[in-house]
């Protein structure tokens, strides 16, 4: 017994450790022999694929910075592997995952923020149902619904609970604009590059096959980055220019105001190589929107001076007009000289023809999927509003509407009445003049629903939401102390 004991003091963790690899090493080999390469390299990864998942199974925030990223880089690694399973299940599965980590959070004992019922909440939990009803649509088919439901009418609501759950306080929120703001600096070099230095062959493929009608035009090739497409990336550099931009001015430390400003520098000139015209909208009326939020007369007098002379510049100069760039920027301002903007108001026309018959519109995922022979086949929507018109119809396009306005009224209260804490009340203008400013974008181009753009959109409504909670348990905080 005395010599057993003795053996089992010799034997430490080291030992067992060093043993496990041995035995794990040579069970690679065999695998690698016999079975192949790919198994093997699965075999290898098993244990630190196990590992990520107990870190993400024990912190809440980290599930939702991987929901996040993987939202934003999934379009564009989809250009070169084909995954197992679509995008939006993926998505879907990782929202799971989510809420999984959540509650074994809480049972451990750990705190979570609150779901805060509020008047958007249920306006967005009551466009959801909405949506999910459209499955009784005579013109649905199950499979059309279930690929646009989700991302649609259910994100909105999910993404606005893990908001309230998981970014509870200011450092998580800031947290969390890191981590965006280091993606929009990926998207914007990533479109550098694809100028400067040249597309890559899974790029290229998908440019002059997909992407070849509305991409490759007279002025050059509009760079989509790791995007769905150039609109979509247009349009969400357009929205960090934006926020971070106001986020800047409002910041007192030196080191955080510095990212800021260069995510904008990077930001807007990924928005003009984009070549998307609608995308110059979303920082003339985000910060239209914020000259309305703001109080302070320098901030007023300031803004008005820049959107004057950004104005001036684009539709009374010719200058800058060697770069193909800022002349197809300049266009957005003549819209009755646009061929495009003109073929999407005759399209609408058309739209009407036939959507007065349809109140509950064509069924969700029917203008995607249209057959030869519908009346929808052929004509592209072209704009997130008229695309939930089309496929909800008039009473959801109504809802839709009422659920935007519902939230920038929101903010706008919350930042000139109700949000005391500086910090917070530039968080939620920030949010709010995005939001106002891709929204008017997504008249002219259909990217409120799409990955990246649309997730973002959503946590932006939850931390609107969020915010006089935030400024509560500051003050709060503050009497405490």
């Amino acid at each position: 017994m005395m010599q057993y004991d003795h053996i089992k003091s010799m034997i430490t963790n080291r030992h067992l450790l060093l043993l496990f690899l041995i035995l794990g090493g040579l069970a690679g080999t065999c695998i690698f022999i016999f079975a192949g390469v790919s198994l093997a390299v699965l075999f290898y990864m098993l244990p630190v694929f196990l590992l990520v998942i107990m870190v993400l199974l024990s912190s809440p925030i980290s599930c939702f910075f991987l929901l996040y990223i993987v939202s934003y880089l999934v379009m564009g690694f989809g250009r070169y592997i084909t995954f197992p399973l679509p995008v939006g299940v993926i998505l879907d599965l990782l929202i799971l995952f989510n809420f999984l980590s959540l509650a074994l959070h809480f049972i451990r004992g750990n705190s979570l923020g609150k779901v805060h019922f509020n008047t958007f909440l249920l306006i967005s939990i009551f466009w959801m149902l909405y949506c999910m009803l459209e499955i009784i649509n005579p013109m649905s088919t199950f499979a059309n619904w279930i690929t646009t439901v989700r991302s649609i009418g259910m994100h909105i609501v999910l993404f606005q609970l893990l908001v309230f759950i998981s970014l509870d306080n200011i450092s998580k929120l800031r947290l969390f604009f890191k981590v965006w703001g280091i993606l929009v600096l990926l998207g914007a070099l990533k479109a550098i590059g694809q100028k400067y230095i040249g597309l890559d062959r899974f790029e290229t493929a998908w440019l002059y096959t997909f992407g070849a009608h509305t991409h490759v035009i007279y002025s050059g090739i509009r760079y989509f980055s790791f995007f769905s497409d150039a609109a979509n990336f247009g349009c969400h550099m357009g929205l960090a220019v934006v926020f971070f931009t106001i986020l800047a001015i409002y910041e007192k430390q030196g080191k955080r105001r510095f990212l800021y400003i260069v995510i904008v520098a990077f930001a807007a000139y990924g928005l003009m190589i984009s070549g998307t015209r609608a995308a110059i909208a979303v920082p003339f009326a985000g910060f239209a929107f914020f000259i309305i939020l703001v109080k302070e007369w320098k901030w007023v007098i300031f803004g008005l001076s820049l959107l004057i002379m950004a104005f001036a510049f684009f539709n009374l100069t010719t200058i800058g007009n060697s770069s193909s760039d800022i002349r197809r920027m300049r266009t957005a301002f003549s819209f009755s000289k646009d061929a495009s903007f003109n073929v999407r108001l005759e399209n609408q026309k058309k739209m009407r023809t036939f959507m007065g018959d349809h109140p509950f519109g064509i069924g969700l995922g029917g203008s995607k999927h249209a057959n030869e022979g519908d009346a929808i086949h052929g004509i592209a929507t072209d704009s997130s509003f008229v695309f939930i018109w089309v496929e909800t119809g008039i009473f959801g396009l109504i809802c839709y509407i009422i659920l935007c306005l519902t939230i920038l009224g929101y903010g706008t209260y919350y930042v000139l009445f109700r949000v005391k804490d500086r910090r917070i009340k530039s968080i939620a203008m920030a949010s709010t003049a995005g939001l106002a400013g891709i929204m008017v974008a997504g008249y002219a181009n259909e990217v409120l629903h799409q990955m990246p753009t649309g997730q973002t959109v959503y946590i932006l409504m939850g931390v609107i939401m969020l915010s006089p909670y935030l400024d509560k348990k500051l003050s709060d905080d503050i009497r405490t102390v």
